[in-house]
């Protein structure tokens, strides 16, 4: 798996990595419709995601709701074809989540992992999302068991994105103190992982330890132009806005379309400089006005 997908993985929450998968099926003639259904629900089930879930009126999208069970058809016929395959379970998970049902996919993902043609990397990823699933569904503590139970195969690969996991989980559960451990343990590793970093960042802020958050968005920053950002947002909650409008413009320059959409996501964080005219020039999606 490539750093960008394995990225997307463990960090986004949400996508699978199948593409592997299902090049592996295509390569064997007898396969050809199982790795075409699949291609066909791994392309319908990301487009899904890509949506949201509901209209501006809080209307479900019929498009949405028709993509996600077209992929699960296409997902009924493989397990028809060959039944068993790792990544059927996987993107059965994926639709289940889609749909909201946290608990089934926390299931899917759990099946996947007994699949025999589960690899060791793409067994550490499902516990992962089968983690995220549990927590996400009000079951912290059997997430955190999840961890427990694969965390020396997934630390052998990616301490930092468990600690980083876990830590969103304990403080879910009121574990604040146990959780800032976690956060310290990411900033501690050697070498950095500065999207991580930037996720402690994040928590750390969540948690009200706004010092920790500072010091954890400038160790990412170097390498993760995005942390200005998330530190701009911080320092302008403390009032200086001078500095976060440096911040944000730092950002900017290297991410523009992230931080208009982070900005769009988060008007309220910046409400305080909404009328500002280096605020609208640095979020607005179209070129500023030449000056006198």
């Amino acid at each position: 798996m490539n750093d960008v997908p394995k990225r997307a993985l463990l960090y986004g929450g949400a996508l699978v990595a199948a593409g592997g998968l299902i090049a592996a099926l295509a390569a064997r003639s007898t396969d050809a419709d199982v790795a075409t259904l699949l291609n066909s629900a791994d392309v319908q089930l990301r487009f899904a995601y890509g949506m949201p879930a509901a209209d501006k009126q809080g209307q479900e999208l019929p498009a949405r709701t028709q993509m996600i069970a077209d992929a699960v058809r296409n997902l009924e016929a493989v397990e028809r074809l060959q039944p068993g395959l790792a990544v059927t379970a996987e993107f059965r998970g994926f639709a289940h989540m889609l749909r909201g049902d946290c608990l089934a996919a926390a299931s899917a993902y759990a099946r996947a992992r007994d699949c025999g043609d589960c690899g060791d990397e793409q067994r550490d990823v499902l516990a992962f999302n089968q983690a995220r699933m549990l927590a996400r569904a009000g079951r912290g503590e059997q997430a955190l068991a999840v961890f427990a139970r694969h965390g020396a195969a997934i630390d052998a690969r990616w301490p930092n994105q468990r600690a980083v996991e876990e830590a969103g989980i304990l403080a879910g559960l009121g574990r604040g103190a146990e959780a800032e451990r976690r956060l310290e343990d990411v900033l501690r590793a050697e070498p950095l992982d500065p999207v991580a970093a930037l996720r402690a960042g994040q928590q750390f802020a969540a948690l009200g330890r706004l010092d920790r958050a500072e010091s954890a968005f400038a160790s990412a920053a170097a390498t993760e132009p995005i942390a200005d950002y998330h530190l701009g947002r911080l320092k302008l909650q403390q009032g200086q806005v001078d500095t976060a409008m440096e911040l944000l413009e730092r950002a900017a320059a290297a991410r523009p379309a992230e931080v208009r959409r982070l900005v769009a996501n988060e008007p309220d964080a910046w409400r305080a400089v909404a009328t500002d005219a280096r605020f609208q020039a640095l979020t607005s999606s179209r070129p500023a006005a030449p000056g006198r």
